[in-house]
């Protein structure tokens, strides 16, 4: 079996032709869910070369699993692989996610979207939902390099207790966490708790169109392809 893992490179290159897909989606005024689709693409491209069969990746309404508190969830990607004895297992799980402009309270949906999210993954494969296999899951959030979302802001609304100390003095800067660095912290936090096996935070150049930036290495979209990748390999030679 022909195995690939991506270089650094070809990971840069590729994720500048997903971006230049999600510029060009909203250029032309059709978003309705097909923002990420470059990002989608090029993944699936990924794993075509890793012996994943095209019927074994699924998107859109058919991406449906089963949960713990409720009874599916519609995902972005799931990757399967069909067993000679008819059954299948689940290999791995994607979800992209994207906001232009400034992001505002939209980072708070976007948190308690992904943690009930996972979580409910988690309990249903701790229930027998998906066989012994644990699968890979992965967010990937793209978010576009605006002023706003650089501020940083020691107003604490109607909080009646203070808030973490990473928010207040974030680590790097020792000051008020920005909104960038809200995203970044919610992101490492998935992974540190395990929730996500990888996250990838990408901040897209909004005057030079494909270029990104990665405010942490470890939420690198390079990071999260070659781990889903090495996945990947294990189950299809297993």
């Amino acid at each position: 079996m022909n195995m690939w893992m991506p270089s650094n490179d070809e990971i840069k290159h590729i994720t500048q032709y997903a971006l230049m897909n999600f510029w060009g989606v909203r250029s032309n005024g059709v978003l309705d869910g097909k923002t990420m689709d470059g990002f989608a693409n090029v993944l699936m491209d990924v794993l075509l070369k890793n012996g994943v069969h095209e019927t074994e990746i699924i998107f859109g309404r058919s991406a449906k699993l089963p949960g713990y508190f409720r009874m599916s969830k519609d995902w972005d990607m799931i990757v399967l692989k069909n067993l000679q004895d008819g059954t299948r297992r689940l290999l791995a799980v994607i979800e992209f996610k994207s906001m232009h402009g400034s992001v505002g309270n939209n980072l708070n949906n976007r948190s308690e979207e992904a943690v009930g999210s996972s979580y409910d993954l988690w309990k249903a494969f701790e229930h027998g939902a998906f066989g012994a296999s644990r699968p890979f899951l992965g967010y990937i959030y793209v978010m576009t390099d605006h002023p706003a979302n650089k501020k940083g802001t020691e107003r604490r609304g109607n909080m009646l207790f203070r808030p973490l100390d990473e928010y207040t003095k974030f680590p790097r800067t020792q000051q008020p966490a920005n909104y960038e660095e809200r995203a970044e912290l919610f992101m490492m936090k998935m992974v540190q708790e395990q929730l996500y096996d990888k996250c990838a935070l990408i901040i897209a150049d909004t005057k030079k169109l494909g270029d990104y930036r990665t405010p942490n290495e470890e939420l690198s979209i390079e990071l999260l392809i070659r781990s889903l990748v090495g996945h990947i390999i294990a189950h299809q030679t297993s």
